[in-house]
């Protein structure tokens, strides 16, 4: 089989910047973001009417977006988009 050579010219890519690998990351742990907001929303009010179902009782519903969804989701971001951060920028390098 005949080796195919490749002049280096042609092999090279034109990187992108650093402002788009930013804006870039930014928005895929935004999206990421969001969604978990949503979910661990709906597991919390599923975990609360599970828990006023046991008590008898009726809960403030809203304890699941201040108390547990909003500040995972929150969490979910930095770590997002710290993950993303040091994944583009390693395609970046590349």
């Amino acid at each position: 089989m005949k080796e195919i050579r490749i002049p280096s010219a042609l092999m090279r890519e034109k990187r992108s910047s650093v402002l788009f690998t930013f804006v870039q990351a930014t928005f895929i742990a935004l999206l990421v973001a969001v969604i978990s907001f949503f979910v661990l929303n709906l597991l919390a009010i599923v975990a609360l009417g599970v828990t006023a179902a046991i008590r008898h009782r009726m809960l403030d519903f809203s304890v699941a977006y201040r108390e547990f969804a909003a500040p995972s989701a929150i969490g979910v971001f930095v770590l997002a988009w710290t993950a993303s951060l040091v994944f583009f920028f390693r395609e970046r390098s590349r």
